[in-house]
């Protein structure tokens, strides 16, 4: 039975689920939490086998993370530098017995891509272009962190076997190497499937 007492996931609208966040974080889930049937395409992709680990960069409150681990047999690893979203998200898992989710406090240029096998992207770099659109000030913000980030994650890709899955949405695609198929699109091309090719 699903953890959270919810009639079916599959059912289940973004108005809904987002109860089960502190009413300050659900007033910015819209404009920055991925919706939840945005969160089940892109998990369904990338859960390509049981216990397949995947990585979504800029977690937030966890809300990609949660309905993925929800939805697949795959574990999901959101990082977030903010603290307190972190704890959020870490409290939301342990409240309702999620196993096969785990959150990390640390910037994402400290974690090592090949320790996961599948990716998540929601323009996670984004608002060092726009603070004013930021969740926040509490993390230093600058434009030219916004290069150096996609550049990493660039380069973290790269690195990553043949038919590694990558999933962005809302994002323009810097941080995606050349070797990487578009595979599919979808959302009005916001959601974007791409494969590692060579």
């Amino acid at each position: 039975m699903n953890p959270i007492k919810f009639k079916n996931i599959q059912d289940l609208i973004d108005e809904d689920f987002d109860l089960i966040f502190p009413l300050e974080i659900r007033r910015k889930s819209a404009t920055h939490f991925t919706p939840i049937k945005i969160a089940k395409a892109a998990a369904e992709f990338l859960a390509t086998e049981p216990g397949i680990r995947i990585l979504d960069v800029g977690s937030g409150a966890g809300k990609f993370c949660i309905v993925g681990a929800l939805i697949t047999n795959a574990h999901f690893t959101g990082v977030e530098q903010r603290k307190s979203l972190c704890d959020c998200s870490n409290e939301i898992a342990n409240k309702y017995g999620l196993e096969n989710v785990s959150f990390l406090n640390a910037n994402m240029n400290r974690v090592k891509f090949s320790d996961f096998g599948a990716f998540y992207l929601f323009n996670p770099f984004f608002e060092n272009l726009s603070p004013e659109s930021a969740i926040d000030q509490k993390v230093f913000l600058d434009d030219e962190l916004y290069l150096e980030y996609s550049d990493y994650v660039q380069k973290q890709l790269s690195t990553m076997p043949v038919g590694t899955r990558v999933v962005t949405y809302h994002s323009s695609g810097p941080e995606i190497p050349n070797t990487y198929k578009l595979k599919d699109s979808l959302f009005k091309t916001h959601l974007k499937f791409w494969i590692k090719q060579s």
